[in-house]
């Protein structure tokens, strides 16, 4: 396992700050001003920051650790299927059959709108 870097500042906070109070700075020159200030990152670095906040939208870190894309409950594979068919087999059942529980269902449609 890869050591844990010691603790700081947050350098890519440093540099999304310095980035927007400086629209033109370009990657060598956040690198040294921030050099200058104490936090030591690359161009390299810098370049690797900026362009993945770009590509997520400015955002930085997403919060909560998913990313983007669908939602979960759409994701539907082969076996979350299966077990939605068997949610819906147990529920037909307490309802005392397909059609009793169609009516349910329609019955809560008409109510949520």
């Amino acid at each position: 396992m890869a050591k844990k870097a010691a603790a700081g500042p947050n350098k890519s906070a440093a540099i999304r700050d310095y980035k927007s109070k400086h629209a033109a700075a370009g990657p060598k020159e956040i690198a040294a001003a921030l050099a200058d200030g104490g936090v030591k990152v690359s161009a390299g670095f810098v370049s690797t920051v900026l362009s993945n906040d770009k590509r997520r939208g400015g955002k930085g870190r997403r919060k909560g650790g998913r990313r983007p894309g669908r939602p979960a409950a759409q994701k539907m594979g082969r076996g979350d299927a299966l077990s939605k068919l068997v949610l819906a087999k147990k529920m037909s059942d307490k309802f005392g059959g397909v059609e009793q529980a169609r009516a349910a269902l329609n019955a809560l449609a008409q109510i949520l709108g």
